[in-house]
C-alpha cells in the first residue's frame, strides 16, 4: 500500500498529538508535499546541515526530528542563514520534514517516559500541569534510595554522557522528577510533587542556587543526551505502525554530532 507524507503526519499525531505542544512551539509538517510518497524515513534529534545532507545522500523521502528547524518562522524565504539553505536542499530533493517537540515531551511513551525508564524509575506518572491536557514532567521512584553522587554516575552511564553536573540538596535520591531537555523551570513543581531530585538539562548558576536553598538535588544530564533516547522509541513505534498497516517503510538514523563536550 502506498504511504504518503500525509499518512505519516496522521501517524505521528497519534504518537505525539500536536495539541499537547506548548503555544510557543512549532511542531508538525514544516516542509513537504502531503501527497508525496514515502518509502524511506530518517530520524534525528535536530535538522542540522549535516543531517539534511545525510538525508539527501541516503535518498530519504522524509525526515522526522524532535526539534523544529525554526521555532519562529522567518519573514523571508531568502537564503540568509544555514537553516534556510537546508530547507532549500530538502525542497530540491523532495524531502519532507516533520517535527514532534514539546508534544513528544508530553506524550505517553515519549521523551520523559523513555528517560524515566532509562533511569530505572518505577511507579512513573505524569505530573499534571494547570491548563494543559497532558503534562510534560514525569515523577517516579527508585526501588531503593541512592546517594546523589552514585545516582549522578548512573545518569552519566545510562545516557552515555561525557559528564553531568549536579547540585547537592543534602538528601538521598529516591523520588525523582525528570524533564528531558531544558526543564529547570519545573524545579518548584518537582518540590510540590514531593520529589527530592530533578533530572533535566541546561541548568544555570542561579537556578542551581535555588535548588540548593530548597534542599533539592538537581542533575544536569545534558540537553542532547537526555532527549536522544526517544529516537529508539520513535523508530519502534513507527515500525510497528508500518507493520500493522502493511506499509513498506525503511527507517534509518542520522549520525548526529555531539554539540557540547566536557573536558
Amino acid at each position: 500500500m502506498k504511504t504518503t507524507v500525509a499518512d505519516l503526519c496522521v501517524a505521528m499525531n497519534e504518537i505525539a498529538p500536536v495539541r499537547f505542544a506548548e503555544e510557543w512551539d512549532n511542531p508538525g509538517l514544516l516542509v513537504g508535499d502531503t501527497n508525496a510518497p514515502v518509502k524511506k524515513i530518517m530520524l534525528a534529534l535536530d535538522l542540522m546541515p549535516e543531517v539534511a545532507q545525510q538525508a539527501v545522500d541516503a535518498k530519504v523521502d522524509m525526515i522526522i526530528t524532535h526539534h523544529p528547524l525554526y521555532f519562529k518562522l522567518p519573514k523571508t524565504l531568502a537564503m540568509t542563514d544555514i537553516k534556510m539553505y537546508s530547507i532549500y536542499e530538502l525542497i530540491k530533493h523532495n524531502i519532507a520534514a516533520y517535527a514532534a517537540h514539546t508534544n513528544l515531551d508530553a506524550a505517553k511513551g515519549g521523551v520523559n517516559d523513555v528517560l524515566a525508564k532509562k533511569l530505572g524509575l518505577t511507579n512513573v506518572r505524569t505530573v499534571e500541569e494547570e491548563g494543559r491536557e497532558q503534562g510534560i514532567p514525569r515523577f517516579g521512584t527508585l526501588k531503593e534510595p541512592m546517594q546523589l553522587e552514585e545516582f549522578a554516575l548512573k545518569v552519566k552511564k545510562v545516557l552515555h554522557c561525557d559528564g553531568v553536573a549536579y547540585t547537592d540538596g543534602g538528601q538521598p535520591v529516591h523520588k525523582v522528577v525528570v524533564v528531558g531537555g531544558g526543564g529547570v523551570s519545573y524545579l518548584n513543581k518537582a518540590l510540590e510533587e514531593g520529589a527530592d531530585t530533578l533530572v533535566t538539562a541546561d541548568v544555570k548558576f542561579h537556578p542551581a542556587q535555588d535548588a540548593l536553598n530548597l534542599g533539592m538535588n538537581l542533575i544536569d544530564a545534558g540537553h542532547q543526551t537526555s532527549e536522544s533516547p526517544v529516537l529508539d522509541y520513535l523508530e519502534a513505534v513507527i515500525a510497528k505502525w508500518a507493520a500493522e498497516n502493511k506499509r513498506k517503510i525503511e527507517i534509518v538514523r542520522a549520525e548526529e554530532e555531539q554539540i557540547l563536550h566536557h573536558v
